[in-house]
C-alpha cells in the first residue's frame, strides 16, 4: 500500500497574511456603549493595512458595529487616499476593529481611521498618547459628534495626555447647564484641543504637519466663467423685464374681484423688486446672483399670468399638460446630449433642473385634484420655469468635441457618492434632526431612485444635496471662513485640470453675495462639492490617477514651535512605531523562497521514495 502525504498547503496563505500583517498601523479610537447606568466611553482598538488592490475598503468588525461606520471607513480610506496622493483604485484598504463591548455611532471615528490610513500610507509613527473624535466629511473637515464627555473619560483610563475635538463642539448641554468640555479635561488631566480639518489634526498624531499645495484661479476659466454667467445673466434679465411688462399689461386689462387683484398686484411688486435687486447684482458683477434674482422674478411673473387666464376661464388642466409635454421633450433632449469631461457639469447641472421640474409637476397635479387650482398653478409656474432654467444651462455647456463619456462608466463613483450620503444623512438625524436634515432624506431617498434608474449622473448630484443639507444642519461653529477657502481652493485645484468648474464658480459667487450665516455654509459647501465632483469624474474616466494636494513639513514635535499657542512643557509624545516595510517585504521574500523550497522537496523525497 502506497504512503500518502498531505501538505498543510492552507497554512502557507495563512502565514503569508500573518506576515503581510505585521506592517498594519494600529490606532485606538474612543467610542460610547450603553449601560444600565448610562452612556460609557469605552477604547476601540483598529488596525489599518493598505496592500496593491482594485480599490476595494474592507471591514472586519468584532462586536458587530452599525452600518454606518462601514460608510464612515470609505469617506476616510478616499479622503486619506486624496490626502497622500495615491490613487485609491490601485489599492485594497482593511480595517479591523475590535471592541470589548457592542459600541454606539459609527461615524465618530471617521477622524480616527483617516489618519490612521495616512499614516499606513506613509510609513508613519503615531503618537500613542492622543486621541480623536469626529465624523471625517469628504472634503476632509471634521464634523461634530455626540458622546463628547463621556469619550474624554475612555482617553483618560487609556493613559491619554491629548483629546482632539471637531471645532465648535467645545460647550455641550446637559440638561439645563452647559459644560466646557475643555475645562472638563483639565479636572481629569488631559488637554482638550478643538480642530477643523484632518490636516490640523494629522499633526498632533504624527509630528507631521501637511502644507496644502496652493493653486492660483485659472485666469483663462475665471474668464470663461465670467463670460458664460454674464451672457445667462442679461438674458435672464432680458427674459424677466420682457415678462413683467407683459404681465403688468395683463393685469391692468382685467379686473378680477378686489380680493385676487390685490393679491396679484403685490406679487407683481415683488417681481418688480426682485428685478431691481437681480439689475443691481449685475452692476456689481454678481452674475450668478442676478441670474437667481431674475430666474425667481420669472417664477412669480408666470405664476400671476397663468392665475389671471384661470381666473378668466382657462383650463388649469390643459396648462399643467402643456408643462408635462415641454418638460418630456427637454428632458428627450438632455440625455440625447454628448457628454465630454468639458460640459459634464452642464449635463448634470440641466438634469438635476429638468428632475426638480417634474418633481414640481407631481406636486402640482396632487393639488389639482385635491381641489386647490390657485396652488397646482404656483407649483405648475415653478416647473416649467425649472424646465427652461434647465435648457439654459444645457445651452452654457461647450461644445461636445472630445470623447465622449458613457455615463455607465460612472456607477462605482456614483455609488460611492451615494454609500456616503446615506452615513453622513443617517448620522445627522441622529445627532441634530432638523428641516435641513430631513430635506437631505428627501434627496438621499431621490438618489436612492435615480441609481435604480441607472441614471448615475442625477445620482451623484442628489448625493451631494443630501450631503450638503445634513452637514450643514451640524455646523455648530457657524464660522464660514474655513469652508470659504476650503471652497476656492477646490475651486483652484479643478481649474488647475484645464476644466470649468461652473457650478462651484456659481455657488461660491452666490455664497458671496448672502448675509445670512446659514445660508453662506451652505453655498460654500456646495461649492467645494462641485469642484470635487469634478476632480472625482476626472479620475473615474482616468484622466487624471492621483491628485497630491499636499507636502509634508516635519517636526520634532508640535509643540516645540516657538509660534505655538500651547503649553511649551508639554511631556513628549509617546511613539508606536510601525515596522519598516522593506524589511517586511525582504522577510517576505526570504521566507517564499524557503517555503518554495520546502515544498519541493517534500515532493521531490515523495516521489522519490514511491519509486
Amino acid at each position: 500500500m502506497k504512503n500518502t502525504f498531505k501538505l498543510p498547503i492552507i497554512s502557507i496563505p495563512i502565514l503569508l497574511i500573518l506576515m503581510m500583517q505585521s506592517s498594519a498601523v494600529s490606532i485606538t479610537a474612543p467610542a460610547v456603549t450603553q449601560t444600565n447606568y448610562g452612556y460609557k466611553g469605552v477604547p476601540v482598538n483598529i488596525e489599518v493595512i493598505v496592500t496593491k488592490g482594485d480599490g476595494h475598503v474592507f471591514m472586519d468588525t468584532m462586536p458587530l458595529t452599525q452600518l454606518d461606520m462601514q460608510g464612515s471607513a470609505r469617506i476616510a480610506s478616499k479622503v486619506a487616499f486624496d490626502i497622500a496622493g495615491k490613487n485609491l483604485k490601485e489599492y485594497n484598504v482593511y480595517y479591523i476593529v475590535r471592541s470589548d463591548v457592542p459600541i454606539i455611532g459609527g461615524p465618530s471615528a471617521g477622524a480616527t481611521l483617516c489618519i490612521a490610513t495616512i499614516a499606513e500610507l506613509n510609513n508613519w509613527s503615531l503618537n500613542k498618547n492622543v486621541m480623536i473624535t469626529g465624523m471625517i466629511n469628504p472634503d476632509g473637515s471634521i464634523g461634530p459628534v455626540g458622546g463628547i464627555l463621556e469619550k474624554i473619560e475612555a482617553a483618560k483610563e487609556c493613559g491619554c495626555d491629548y483629546f482632539l475635538i471637531p471645532k465648535g463642539e467645545r460647550y455641550i448641554s446637559c440638561g439645563n447647564k452647559t459644560i466646557d468640555a475643555v475645562e472638563f479635561g483639565k479636572r481629569l488631566g488631559i488637554k482638550v484641543i478643538e480642530v477643523e480639518s484632518i490636516y490640523d489634526a494629522l499633526y498632533y498624531f504624527t509630528n507631521h504637519k501637511l502644507k496644502k499645495k496652493t493653486y492660483s484661479p485659472n485666469p483663462i476659466i475665471e474668464d470663461k466663467y465670467t463670460k458664460s454667467m454674464r451672457a445667462l445673466a442679461i438674458e435672464v434679465l432680458k427674459k424677466s423685464k420682457g415678462k413683467y411688462t407683459a404681465v403688468e399689461e395683463k393685469l391692468n386689462r382685467n379686473y378680477l374681484g378686489y380680493e385676487y387683484q390685490s393679491s396679484l398686484e403685490n406679487e407683481l411688486k415683488e417681481a418688480k423688486k426682485l428685478i431691481e435687486k437681480a439689475d443691481n447684482q449685475y452692476m456689481d458683477g454678481k452674475y450668478y446672483a442676478s441670474t437667481c434674482s431674475g430666474f425667481n422674478a420669472l417664477i412669480k411673473l408666470e405664476t400671476i399670468d397663468a392665475t389671471i387666464d384661470y381666473l378668466n376661464g382657462e383650463d388649469v388642466k390643459k396648462y399643467l399638460l402643456n408643462i408635462q409635454n415641454d418638460l418630456e421633450n427637454k428632458k428627450e433632449v438632455i440625455n440625447n446630449h454628448k457628454i465630454t469631461k468639458n460640459n459634464i457639469e452642464f449635463v448634470i447641472a440641466a438634469k438635476n433642473r429638468i428632475f426638480e421640474g417634474e418633481n414640481l409637476l407631481d406636486d402640482a397635479w396632487k393639488s389639482y385634484y385635491a381641489n386647490s387650482p390657485i396652488e397646482a398653478i404656483k407649483y405648475g409656474a415653478y416647473a416649467k420655469c425649472r424646465g427652461d432654467s434647465a435648457i439654459w444651462w444645457l445651452n452654457l455647456s461647450p461644445d461636445n468635441g472630445g470623447e465622449t463619456i458613457n455615463p455607465q462608466n460612472l456607477k462605482q463613483l456614483s455609488q460611492e457618492y451615494l454609500d456616503n450620503a446615506e452615513t453622513i444623512v443617517l448620522y445627522s438625524s441622529m445627532v441634530m434632526p432638523s428641516p435641513l436634515v430631513d430635506e437631505g432624506e428627501e434627496k438621499l431617498n431621490n438618489a436612492k431612485n435615480a441609481y435604480n434608474e441607472k441614471d448615475y449622473l442625477l445620482t451623484i448630484s442628489n448625493s451631494i444635496d443630501a450631503s450638503v443639507l445634513a452637514t450643514t444642519s451640524l455646523e455648530f461653529m457657524n464660522d464660514y471662513n474655513y469652508l470659504r477657502n476650503l471652497a476656492r481652493e477646490k475651486i483652484n485645484l479643478a481649474e488647475s485640470y484645464g476644466i470649468l468648474p461652473m457650478s462651484a464658480l456659481g455657488y461660491y459667487e452666490y455664497a458671496e453675495s448672502l448675509n445670512d450665516t446659514t445660508s453662506k455654509i451652505m453655498y460654500y459647501k456646495y461649492a467645494t462639492s462641485y469642484a470635487q465632483m469634478d476632480i472625482d469624474i476626472l479620475k473615474a474616466i482616468n484622466y487624471i490617477s492621483s491628485i497630491n494636494e499636499t507636502e509634508t513639513i516635519t517636526t520634532s514635535s508640535y509643540y516645540n514651535n516657538s509660534n505655538s499657542n500651547y503649553d511649551k512643557e508639554t511631556p513628549q509624545f509617546e511613539k508606536v512605531e510601525p515596522i519598516n516595510t522593506v524589511n517586511v517585504k525582504n522577510v517576505f521574500i526570504n521566507v517564499s523562497y524557503l517555503i518554495v523550497g520546502l515544498i519541493c522537496g517534500l515532493f521531490g523525497g515523495y516521489y522519490l521514495r514511491d519509486k
